[in-house]
């Protein structure tokens, strides 16, 4: 694959066409008019390398666009350099071909790379050099390699190309007895091509079996990016980023970087710069994410370090839709203005433009049959923030600053919350700033239940029925109260009738008559002999009632897992119809057989946390979980 600004190309042999994406970046609403299927004119070709070269220079209203690629006749092993043009509102093609050799044996690497200007491609294989004017179909210089590596048996892997000059990696040796290959990084003046300056970019500690440099070796694989004057070259095969200088006539290498990060299969095989201080990394199955297989890690190209990615892609706030099932990232490119193209394993292309300081390229969902997918910037989310123009996502916002979400402009910084830090709750990725005096404090903490006391049924009636508290809840649902209550109107009615009879009231005589003889028949103390025994009746059965809303309440609350309510009936609201014990074990003492299958059992139990977030516009499929072992915190 290739992209500029302007241009996306990759070919693929599997289906003899290349995906071709005019202004990638410029408009991310799935049109159809920039988008095109170029089908290969014949079925004995394999395409080696695409370079773009965007919007051809006499192009009218940005119509008529240009790549070049190189290729092999697959019948007679010929090598040849084609210039495909493309009309970007008919997808209508035209393929100029120019035959290189006369074959006769294949190719491994036959790269091309187009200048910044756009104006000549150059052309490097195992056999030859060469020089193409794009505009006039004419190669301008052709050259044996021979007359442009000083070393013997260099075979290239990777290039690119500036304005004036190339860098192109691979493996070579000097010592032609020894035949030690080794890395190396080699500079190529454009005016003249021959004699390259190359520079061995990594300490080799280990022989290299010249069969697998020769031919093609996924491990052995090389990547180039240029910028300004800086080269980023990626080792596959050591997990290693090399940054290279151009020093004019030589290059010189300023940062070896090697990082192993736990579970990944590969580090290192393509490489680019994001901008003139940021290099991105593609690493394979880093931590085997729910998006994808792959990640690009960026990092500052002054601390490339487990723990020190500025960010990754693709990440919680960019993610992958569900249209694309966990791809592996085969290739992918970043342009000068700093937009990025990912190429999967599967021929899906993924187009992600640079977003601005408070915005995110995040995924535009479609339902669409195609082989594009775009990512549109949007603004920050509630609770972060975005300072600088990058790929990335939006940086979550520090302790004690907040951003609520609601604004319509971009958010380059948070806003700050109260000075009071005590009364403040404004923590991480904060929507607004809660003062804590208007939140009641509620405790989880739960202390392991103990049994009471009183555990026996009928001492807890006792102590409930003879129970008085200053407590007015206590007082009005205890039954020593209401006997006392009901007694005292009893002794009240007792001295009335009392006065009664002594006082010789004749007009209260036939009602106290009647009264008597009331109060036997309710008598229960006496069996009917005694009136006095019926008004204490009524205390006693008040005492009984009580009694028995007791009793039966109590029991309701058995088992205890079904009971949820308080003891109302209770003065103690905790009261519950239950003994506890204790079976803790302290874990390192050895267990028995018998008591072994219960620590299997709770072994083997799922346990489940439940987490709410608060005071953040993060919403619950934002949250990932991850085991960080020792030097592994890079997400």
């Amino acid at each position: 694959m290739s992209i500029n600004d302007d241009m996306f190309v990759s070919a693929s042999n599997a289906f003899s066409n290349f995906a071709v994406i005019m202004h990638p970046f410029r408009n991310t609403t799935n049109t159809t008019t920039t988008r095109c299927s170029m089908r290969y004119n014949t079925t004995d070709r394999y395409v080696h390398s695409v370079a773009v070269v965007g919007i051809a220079k006499n192009s009218t209203n940005a119509e008529h666009f240009i790549f070049v690629f190189t290729a092999e006749k697959m019948s007679t092993m010929t090598p040849y350099v084609c210039i495909g043009h493309i009309m970007k509102s008919t997808c209508i093609s035209t393929v100029q071909c120019t035959d290189m050799g006369t074959g006769g044996f294949h190719q491994e690497y036959f790269l091309i790379g187009v200048d910044n200007n756009g104006t000549f491609a150059y052309g490097f294989s195992s056999s030859f050099v060469f020089k193409l004017n794009i505009y006039a179909n004419n190669i301008t210089l052709n050259v044996s390699t021979n007359s442009v590596w000083p070393s013997l048996g260099f075979i290239l892997h990777a290039m690119d190309v500036a304005d004036t000059w190339a860098v192109v990696a691979g493996y070579g040796y000097l010592d032609d007895v020894k035949k030690n290959y080794a890395a190396l990084g080699c500079l190529i003046d454009l005016s003249m091509i021959i004699n390259a300056s190359c520079t061995s970019l990594t300490s080799e500690t280990t022989y290299l079996v010249p069969s697998n440099v020769i031919s093609y070796s996924e491990l052995y694989e090389l990547s180039v990016g240029i910028r300004s004057q800086k080269v980023l070259v990626g080792v596959h095969r050591l997990s290693t980023v090399v940054i290279v200088r151009n020093l004019g006539s030589s290059l010189n290498v300023t940062g070896i970087y090697t990082l192993s990060y736990p579970g990944a299969t590969s580090f290192g095989r393509v490489v680019d710069w994001a901008d003139d201080t940021t290099i991105a990394v593609l690493v394979q199955d880093p931590d085997t994410t729910s998006w994808s297989k792959s990640q690009v890690f960026f990092y500052d190209e002054r601390s490339v370090m487990l723990t020190s990615p500025l960010f990754t892609f693709p990440n919680n706030q960019q993610i992958l839709g569900s249209r694309l099932s966990r791809p592996s990232f085969a290739r992918f490119g970043i342009t000068s203005e700093g937009n990025m193209a990912i190429l999967t394993d599967n021929a899906d292309i993924l187009i992600i433009p640079l977003a601005s300081a408070g915005y995110t390229s995040i995924w535009i969902d479609t339902i669409e049959r195609v082989f594009a997918f775009y990512f549109q910037p949007t603004l920050c989310i509630g609770g972060t923030y975005k300072n600088r123009s990058s790929l990335g996502p939006c940086q979550i916002c520090p302790p004690h600053t907040r951003n609520p979400g609601t604004f319509d402009n971009a958010v380059l910084q948070c806003i700050p919350c109260s000075n009071n830090s005590s009364t403040s709750f404004c923590p991480l990725a904060s929507l607004v700033d809660i003062d804590l005096n208007t939140v009641p404090t509620y405790s989880q903490a739960v202390a392991y239940p103990e049994t009471g006391d009183t555990t026996d049924v009928e001492d807890l009636l006792l102590k409930n029925m003879f129970q008085i508290s200053s407590n007015a809840r206590c007082l009005i649902i205890s039954p020593l109260l209401w006997t006392l209550i009901v007694g005292g109107v009893s002794l009240f009615i007792l001295v009335f009738m009392i006065v009664i009879k002594e006082c010789e009231c004749h007009q209260y005589v036939k009602c106290r008559k009647k009264a008597k003889n009331i109060f036997k028949h309710t008598d229960i103390i006496g069996e009917g002999e005694m009136w006095a025994g019926g008004l204490a009746t009524f205390s006693i059965l008040v005492l009984v009632s009580f009694s028995y809303w007791f009793s039966v309440s109590f029991i309701r609350r058995y088992p205890l897992e079904e009971v949820f309510e308080p003891a109302t009936f209770a003065c103690d609201q905790s009261l519950v119809n239950a003994q506890f014990s204790s079976g803790l074990e302290l874990l390192d003492i050895p267990k028995s057989e018998e008591s072994q299958p219960i620590f299997d059992l709770l072994d083997a139990q799922i346990f489940y946390l439940t987490i709410e977030l608060i005071n953040t516009g993060f919403m619950c499929d934002s949250i990932k979980t991850q085991e960080n072992l020792s030097g592994t915190k890079y997400v």
